[in-house]
């Protein structure tokens, strides 16, 4: 897969992300649960079902969002009097603003989302000029042997390791054909210039 679609591809799984989560906010209200702590629960009117199924819908897409939106977006140092946390990613942390608004804003979960997405659409534009002619073309076969790998996944070795391998063969395969064929060009028009001239 090409930078500039892996990088929309990550945009589109953080907007699904946005907009499930904005859905489940949108059917919520904030409920007392102490003297001062507040968790967000489904509004009047809203059945169980219904904001089971909301809720349901943002833990999937976070689970879809939780690899893309560390390579655009941030983390949080959230501090109250009882501890500390650092490194707080809001998407894979998105349950924190329901149990406890208080300490992580669901306008804060939105709004670093929807910078992160800003951040992926303007990576992918930069990617596709980039991947335009000549300079692009050998960038994607530069970039084959990571492909296979990815393509293979990250949790079977040996199947990565060999398709390094075999990507790694198959430039240097194509790399001798490039030089022969530019080789047997040269000889080409030396041999045409001689006959001409």
């Amino acid at each position: 897969m090409k930078p500039s679609q892996r990088y929309l591809q990550d945009s589109n799984l953080m907007m699904e992300f946005r907009n499930a989560y904005v859905e489940l906010i949108n059917h919520a209200h904030a409920a007392p649960t102490g003297l001062t702590l507040t968790v967000l629960k489904a509004a009047p009117g809203v059945s169980q079902s219904e904001w089971t199924r909301l809720y349901s819908e943002v833990s999937q897409a976070a689970g879809a969002a939780a690899s893309a939106y560390p390579r655009y977006g941030g983390t949080f140092t959230l501090r109250n009097a009882a501890y500390i946390m650092h490194n707080v990613d809001p998407v894979a942390n998105w349950q924190m603003s329901i149990q406890d608004p208080q300490q992580l804003e669901p306008t804060t979960i939105v709004s670093t989302v929807e910078a992160a997405i800003s951040r992926s659409r303007q990576a992918s534009v930069e990617a596709a000029e980039r991947e335009r002619g000549l300079t692009g073309l050998l960038a994607a076969f530069l970039r084959w042997p990571s492909n296979l790998r990815e393509a293979v996944g990250p949790d079977h070795s040996a199947q990565r390791t060999a398709a390094g391998v075999i990507g790694i063969v198959g430039q240097i395969l194509v790399g001798i054909v490039a030089s022969l064929l530019a080789a047997g060009l040269v000889a080409g028009g030396v041999a045409l210039w001689g006959t001409v001239f």
